[in-house]
């Protein structure tokens, strides 16, 4: 009986050691996305040249024009300066258009925030002497997925952003952040970031950017091994039941 026990046992810890090189064969990009080679002539540095936005519908925008507060909306100039959220802004229809005050509907389809900004400071000349004038979009924002605390898309009110920021808004890394190969995903282009380098911590990110952490292959091996214990303690249980009840 004791040699049908051992051989009970050697079986169970060669499935459960079996188990174990699968799992390490299997880990290396089970959990990872964005994991295709990358095309040849893709950027894979931080010094990729950022396509600057261009207006279109949904776009919210705030107005400040210099001692108008009359015909500005969500001033940066003044006490009345307010956020998005307490809607004041004005949104660029399914037209390219906006509703000015006291001028009416401008198209801004298709224009960058400087080229915008020269085309109303031409609107505005009209009635207004050397109008000084300043546009924002409040609505730009970037995607954040992979290995942060809340993944998600968060908006910023500025041309542009830190990385760090970005990730500081997702409440941070995870455990198992692979934080020397972080993606940007930028129209057709991939940056590859390693956050270990102080240089990195100055990043950008653009409008529209897709940032993604990576998880490391220990991810994939805790998750197995979560599920891997359950089984080895019921093998070896099984074990035990069996050798105490041929003993």
């Amino acid at each position: 009986m004791k040699v049908k026990t051992d051989f009970f046992l050697k079986a169970a810890l060669l499935f459960v050691s079996g188990m174990i090189m699968l799992l390490l064969f299997s880990s290396c990009n089970r959990y990872a996305l964005y994991q295709t080679a990358a095309k040849p002539g893709a950027k894979q540095d931080s010094n990729v040249q950022a396509v600057e936005k261009t207006l279109s519908f949904g776009d919210k925008i705030s107005l400040s024009i210099w001692g108008h507060d009359d015909l500005s909306v969500g001033s940066i100039h003044t006490v009345y300066n307010s956020p998005e959220e307490s809607g004041k802004w004005l949104m660029i229809d399914e037209k390219g258009e906006v509703n000015l005050p006291q001028v009416g509907k401008v198209n801004l389809d298709g224009l960058t925030l400087r080229k915008a900004e020269e085309k109303l400071i031409g609107v505005y000349s009209q009635f207004i002497q050397k109008p000084v004038l300043n546009l924002r979009l409040l609505n730009n924002q970037v995607t954040v997925l992979g290995e942060v605390q809340r993944p998600g898309n968060y908006v910023f009110h500025t041309d542009h952003a830190r990385l760090v920021d970005m990730l500081g808004k997702a409440n941070g890394l995870t455990d198992y952040a692979r934080t020397t190969e972080i993606k940007i995903i930028r129209g057709t282009e991939t940056i590859k970031i390693n956050l270990t380098e102080a240089i990195n911590n100055e990043t950008l990110v653009y409008p529209r950017d897709v940032i993604y952490i990576p998880p490391g292959r220990n991810k994939a091996f805790d998750r197995f091994a979560s599920k891997l214990i359950p089984l080895a303690s019921l093998l070896t249980a099984l074990a035990l039941v069996y050798s105490v009840s041929n003993d």
